[in-house]
């Protein structure tokens, strides 16, 4: 049995052998808590894209979201659409006053609502970044501007799609992925499910069900089969804003949903908080064993 672990956004500039200790350790405690034994004889593969991500990214260029909101959109329109689409959304679930965004906004600012207000959509962002991600490096912006690429260009996500791909192996293979690492890993696992003998999938802090990034990747799909694929989220984390059900990510057959996490990570989203927890461990053990 192998243990394909594959991480979010964010990560470039780190020690590999570091992260997939922190990852590992995690669970360890995630174990503890669930009164499950740790595994002997189980390989656990952490394929790194953090540098490559953030080299792409940096060749991409894309504009901030007050630099779209300064050219109404019109140098990269899809983009924009994507920004807009992905904070409305976000906004509108997360039951964000209108009070609460126009107070972000700057004196003289159109104050109508919606994602042709470029002033309003950015106001999302700051408003999202004050409430969800205090005290921590995570911006809305950043995530957004990351998964939009990987969804969108090729040439993108297709050096990650190696990096991932270069660690499948013809060995029964459990996936745990976290975040920008979910689309990744739907990528990945979907492209290769007749080669490589996948049993199960743990998804964590997903941003799958958000529209904006589902509607990118086609018909949604589960190839594990009934309860084959398990999504856990905590429902302060603006990352994993929806479940992946039938209204959000609709599969046949269903996806198993868990929400109780209690993600202690400052902007509730940190890996961390989500491997720990006693019912994502229990699941990975189940599916070990």
């Amino acid at each position: 049995m192998r243990v394909l672990m594959i991480h979010g956004r964010a990560q470039g500039g780190k020690i590999v052998d570091e992260l997939k200790t922190t990852w590992i350790d995690t669970l360890k405690e995630g174990f503890q808590a669930a009164g499950k034994p740790w595994p002997a004889n189980v390989q656990f593969d952490f394929p790194y894209y953090g540098d490559k991500l953030d080299s792409l990214v940096a060749e991409a260029d894309l504009p901030t979201v007050a630099g779209v909101a300064a050219k109404g959109g019109g140098e990269n329109p899809q983009y924009a659409q994507f920004v807009a689409s992905a904070l409305t959304e976000m906004a509108a679930k997360s039951a964000v006053p209108d009070a609460e965004i126009r107070a972000q906004l700057p004196p003289g600012a159109p104050q109508e609502k919606g994602p042709q207000n470029w002033a309003w959509v950015q106001a999302i962002a700051r408003h999202i970044d004050n409430r969800f991600a205090p005290a921590s490096l995570f911006t809305i912006e950043k995530f957004l501007r990351d998964v939009f690429l990987y969804v969108t260009k090729k040439n993108v996500s297709g050096p990650i799609d190696a990096i991932v791909e270069a660690m499948l192996t013809k060995e029964p293979t459990l996936v745990v992925s976290h975040s920008l690492g979910t689309v990744v890993a739907y990528n990945v696992v979907n492209k290769h499910r007749a080669e490589v003998p996948f049993v199960k999938h743990i998804t964590v802090g997903s941003p799958l069900g958000i529209g904006a990034v589902s509607s990118k990747l086609g018909v949604p799909q589960n190839i594990f089969g009934d309860g084959g694929w398990y999504n856990a989220y905590d429902e302060r984390d603006i990352v994993a804003l929806n479940p992946l059900d039938d209204t959000y990510f609709g599969t046949d057959p269903a996806i198993v949903n868990y929400n109780q996490v209690k993600n202690k990570t400052s902007n509730r989203h940190g890996i961390i908080g989500y491997l720990n927890d006693a019912k994502v461990a229990a699941q990975i053990a189940a599916a070990i064993t």
